[in-house]
């Protein structure tokens, strides 16, 4: 069985004692950054190397060698750390090739643009028309389908712009750092005036044992200072999901709703047999937080004379926020405000932790599940990439309101640590059909409501077989049963 790994970047906060420090350095990083991007600029031909033959060829040029011969282009700062210097010409160099493929794939794009241009005028010239149809044809028409009318006309916009920012979180090589343990760390600091080793203790979850810590980043919010560790971790199971489908392991299907119970798993045994429902709970409580943030955020706007209790705007006229997908004029029209300058921006970023929160939760709860049971891959619902592709009606709604697709992302990873392959499956009509006979369900609530095939929400449900039980455990059943005749009866 070979073997993998998977990294996991872990975000901690560091104790300081001089802010200034840290600014300094970083302001130093982004001039040296700035300083070899230019320099890349006037010879972007020396793209053609790799990454680092790049990297020693600029510092061939800027650097003093060692039998003193002088560079052609001296680097204006002195006392440059050899590591701080190099992770500064990484930077300029991931930068710059970002900024020349970006332009690349525009120009090849307009170009494309030129030759469908051309090709429509070809078929639709005055040579193709009939004798009656060109006599009709005016000097003005003859323009538009000259070449010279091609050039001036208005191709596609959207020209790619060279960054305005030269900017980029310090990445610190193990030059710049050492003593990395027992929740310290000794950091090399620029004070203004000269290098210094500074000690600094941290806070924030432990590091799992066998890991390896790969260089940190230093990433400065505000007055917060925060350490980017990538924590790369073994894998021992790195088979594909097809591998393991052909050994008949058995797997987790999932569904998951917009209700209290957030997620819904079932264990799919080789054979086919579902067993061990296991229900996610959740739903109310962050619904709950949401709203009383919501809240805050409505009586905050309105002032102190407003009623604690009033009737709250929902969906993206509370939020103030768009669908995805939507363009810059999209959003304009929908009435988005930027995050950064959105009122009582405090309250919608607790609501997106708090979202998270939840996500993370249900993603680990669904992860250690799937081991006790011993499987091996854990079948997700497969969702459009925008909410707009939705079919179900609570993935039309806000951005803010269904948290699937983030749980779906947040136990991607964390099953891959755990040895476990995630797929997908699509829903079709696992939400409509019964799993025991196939016919169709009717959803209700509580014995006192009607089912219904269209009811909303629906937590029970029956069939015309006089099968019943929990429609989200249903809609799992499904999911791994379609899951299972399409690949383990087929590998079979």
């Amino acid at each position: 069985m070979s073997a993998g790994y998977a990294i996991t970047t872990y975000k901690i906060q560091l104790n300081y004692k001089h802010l200034d420090w840290f600014k300094k350095t970083q302001s130093l990083f982004d001039a040296v950054l700035a300083f070899y991007y230019e320099l890349l600029e006037r010879q972007p031909e020396a793209l053609s190397l790799t990454n680092q033959n790049l990297l020693r060829h600029l510092e061939l040029q800027t650097i003093k060698q060692r039998d003193g011969t002088q560079p052609e282009t001296p680097l204006p700062f002195k006392k440059i750390p050899l590591y701080f210097r190099r992770a500064a010409i990484n930077a300029a160099i991931s930068m710059y090739r970002s900024y020349t493929s970006k332009l690349r794939d525009w120009e090849t794009g307009q170009e494309k643009q030129m030759e469908n241009e051309e090709l429509r005028v070809e078929n639709s010239g005055p040579e193709s028309q009939s004798d009656s149809e060109s006599n009709q044809i005016g000097d003005a028409d003859l323009f538009q389908h000259s070449p010279l009318s091609i050039l001036n006309s208005p191709l596609k916009k959207g020209r790619p712009s060279r960054p305005r920012r030269l900017h980029m979180s310090m990445l610190y090589y193990k030059g710049m750092y050492k003593d990395f343990a027992d929740g310290q760390i000794l950091l090399k600091l620029y004070t203004g005036k000269t290098w210094a080793w500074v000690k600094h203790r941290y806070t924030g979850r432990p590091f799992p044992e066998n890991a390896e810590r790969m260089s940190p980043t230093i990433v400065i919010k505000k007055k917060k200072v925060m350490l980017h560790i990538p924590v790369k971790e073994m894998v021992e199971d790195s088979r594909t999901a097809k591998e393991r489908v052909k050994q008949n392991e058995s797997f987790v299907a999932v569904a998951l709703t917009g209700s209290d119970t957030l997620a819904v798993c079932t264990t799919i045994q080789a054979d086919g047999r579902a067993t061990a429902p296991y229900f996610i709970k959740g739903g109310k409580a962050l619904a709950h937080r949401r709203k009383q943030l919501l809240g805050y955020t409505k009586r905050s706007s309105a002032g102190n004379k407003a009623p604690r209790f009033m009737t709250q705007p929902v969906g993206n006229a509370a939020l103030r926020v768009c669908p995805r997908g939507l363009s810059s004029y999209g959003q304009a029209e929908a009435g988005s405000v930027p995050q950064e300058h959105r009122p009582n921006k405090k309250y919608y970023d607790k609501i997106t932790r708090v979202t998270d929160h939840y996500a993370h939760e249900v993603s680990r709860k669904i992860v250690d599940y799937a081991a006790r049971q011993g499987a091996k891959i854990i079948v997700m619902p497969a969702y459009g990439n925008s909410f707009a592709k939705g079919t179900l009606p609570y993935l039309k709604t806000n951005v803010m309101d269904f948290i699937g697709r983030r749980i779906i992302r947040y136990t991607s990873y964390k099953a891959w640590q755990a040895g476990i392959v995630v797929t997908f499956n699509s829903v079709g009509n696992a939400k409509k059909e019964c799993s025991h006979c196939g016919s169709v369900i009717y959803k209700y609530n509580t014995e006192y409501q009607p089912p219904s095939q269209n009811f909303y929400g629906g937590k029970n449900f029956r069939c015309k077989e006089g099968h019943k039980g929990s429609t989200a455990l249903n809609t799992a059943r499904n999911i791994g049963k379609s899951f299972y005749g399409a690949f383990y009866e087929k590998a079979g």
